[in-house]
């Protein structure tokens, strides 16, 4: 179980794994990055056009 070989197997299986989970977070933040960069212009318009709803701000009332 532990020979030499193994655990210089087990240390490459590591290793492999590791650098996987790298790329796999590196990919998810540039993904992460460019959809913030294509929504930052639409959410500015929509926050620029917000009109207040009648009901808005009263939270749960005895009626609800």
């Amino acid at each position: 179980m532990t020979s030499p070989q193994n655990l210089a197997h087990l240390a490459a299986l590591t290793r492999a794994g590791e650098a996987r989970g790298r790329t796999v977070e590196e990919q998810a933040d540039q993904t992460k990055h460019a959809h913030q960069a294509k929504q930052a212009p639409a959410s500015d318009a929509q926050q620029q056009h917000h009109t207040t709803q009648p009901d808005q701000n009263r939270g749960a009332g005895p009626d609800r």
